[in-house]
This record gives structure tokens, sequence and C-alpha cells, in this order.
């Protein structure tokens, strides 16, 4: 069991319309220790859900109506966001317009790479907020000091 320094943090958004798998990433995310995630049905309840906050990760299939709708979307408004794309047949990849940020994984989803991924996705973008963080603080110190 993961104590609580060693639980990561980030905000995700699950977009898919079927149930079951729904109910899967759920469990995956609550176990790989993070609580503030939405679930959507839809990319229309997702772009509400989007009104209201932002996200860090977002999760969704490449069969869901208006896909590149809310990739599009995100793009513009959250460049930095991250995203996992389920797909349904490996040969479905070819068929994805190239998205800086984006994981491939295809359905049926394995339990170990979901949680893999999820970290690894968080990880990444902790990591990146740090860089700009830094970036910022230098130029700060190199205004202050020139």
């Amino acid at each position: 069991m993961e104590n609580e320094a060693s639980r990561c943090q980030g905000r995700i958004l699950v977009v898919d319309k079927d149930d079951w798998c729904r109910e899967f990433l759920t469990q995956v995310i609550k176990l790989v220790g993070l609580e503030d995630f939405r679930l959507a049905t839809s990319v229309e309840e997702a772009l509400a859900t989007l009104q209201e906050c932002t996200y860090d990760l977002v999760i969704t299939d490449f069969k869901l109506p208006d896909f590149n709708l809310l990739v599009e979307n995100l793009r513009q408004r959250f460049p930095t966001t991250r995203f996992i794309l389920m797909v349904h047949q490996r040969n479905q990849t070819q068929q994805i317009t190239y998205v800086e940020n984006m994981e491939i994984v295809i359905k049926p989803l394995c339990f170990d790479e979901m949680a893999r991924k999820i970290r690894e996705a968080i990880h990444q973008k902790q990591r990146f907020k740090l860089e700009e963080e830094m970036r910022r603080l230098k130029a700060e110190v190199f205004r202050l000091f020139s």
C-alpha cells in the first residue's frame, strides 16, 4: 500500500460512453492514488465540464462522436493537457492525427498498463509545471539583478 507522500496528485477527466469502461478506469484511478477526477459519457458533457475547471489528463475513446472536437478544444484552450486515447483495434492508430502529449492504448484495457500510463502522464504534467515555474523564477531573478 502506498503511503500518503507517494500518492500522485492530478486532475483527470474520463470520457467514455460505456459504463464498464468508466467503472474500470474509476477503480484504476483510485488505486493509483488519485481522488480528483470526473466522469463524462459524451464529448458534450466533457466540454461542459471543461467550463468549470482544467484537467491535467484526459482519458477518452477514439470512437466517441465528436472526438476531434474535444481534442481540438483542449489543444486550443489547454495545450499542455495530456491524453490517453483508447482505441479498439491496433489498425485504428493509423487513423489518428499525431497529437503532442498523447498516449494510445488498445482495448480491452490492461489494468497494469493503464495504471502505469496514468502515473506517467500525471508525473510528466507535474514536471512540466515545475519546469515552467523554474523558468519564471529565473527570469524574475535575472530581472531583479539586471
